[in-house]
């Protein structure tokens, strides 16, 4: 029977030694999961997001009057999207009404405050009627 040195154990203990931590930096298998159903959105919600797009159109048409309209049916079917706010907004400091703009303004900031983008639009749109306002 061969009789293993000290310098072979010194060997055999720094190869373990680097491969044991390795070992536990493999990534585990992962197994696919079931995908969870897509909610598709309602008719209302849909019906709501295409009078957004038409109201935001009637804005850059210089048409505020039919945007506000267009745009507070797009509220009643979905008040929950601050787009519509931001847009009505925009349509009432566009006709010089900061009252109504100042509403609307703050209405879109509560409802987009988590969306980066949009933060930052209806902050400048804030400044614009504080323009206004003076």
């Amino acid at each position: 029977m061969k009789m293993i040195t000290k310098n072979k154990w010194l060997k055999i203990l720094l190869a373990a030694a680097l491969f044991l931590p390795a070992a536990g930096c493999m990534k585990p298998v992962l197994t696919p999961q079931p995908s969870q159903p897509v909610e598709q959105p309602s008719a209302r919600v849909l019906a709501s997001l295409q009078l957004t797009e038409q109201g935001h159109t009637l804005l850059e048409r210089n048409k505020p009057d039919a945007a506000i309209r267009v745009l507070e049916r797009a509220i009643n079917l979905n008040p929950g999207n601050g787009e519509n706010y931001y847009y009505l907004s925009q349509a009432w400091l566009m006709k010089g009404e900061a009252k109504q703009a100042k509403e609307f303004n703050s209405l879109a900031e509560a409802y987009l405050k988590e969306q980066t983008d949009w933060a930052i639009r209806v902050a400048r749109q804030k400044d614009r009627i504080q323009e206004l306002e003076k």
